[in-house]
């Protein structure tokens, strides 16, 4: 795969990521909640926890097109554009993205399928595709 191509689909990919973190903002009118001493909402540290308890966005229908990545599950996707965001659990941009794809994954275009891809435990895919940063988005085709 050639670098110039990875680097722009990387791009394209945090561009889209920041509009929807943009968007959604502007769209939500300010709350008077409880924040803890981080400035965090309630309501926000609520959201994270749903999303790192137990069960997984794979497990979940709704999350048709953002998916814990599987090695099986990406070989049948072979249909759709792929794309690993390597993500680590102790990562705030991390948990911070995957907040905004969990709550937005309607908004993933239909053709696209995004593995959430463990940094900390997927050394090999890693290693293939020179990733050495958490919050890394590599788009996989055909060939």
């Amino acid at each position: 795969m050639k670098k110039p191509l990875i680097y722009l689909v990387i791009a394209i990919i945090v561009l889209f990521g920041i509009y929807l973190l943009v968007n959604n903002k502007s769209e939500k009118a300010p709350s008077l909640t409880q924040t803890n001493e981080t400035g965090e909402s309630a309501e926000h540290i609520a959201q994270e926890k749903a999303v790192y308890k137990g069960s997984t966005n794979a497990e979940n229908k709704q999350y048709e097109r953002y998916v814990d990545y599987s090695k099986e599950v990406f070989d049948a996707a072979s249909d759709k554009k792929r794309v690993y965001f390597f993500h680590a659990k102790w990562c705030p941009t991390c948990k911070a993205a995957n907040l905004e794809f969990v709550n937005n994954h309607d908004k993933i275009p239909a053709d696209v399928k995004l593995f959430k891809t463990d940094y900390d435990d997927e050394k090999e895919l890693k290693k293939k595709y020179g990733v050495t940063y958490q919050h890394t988005f590599v788009y996989v085709d055909k060939n």
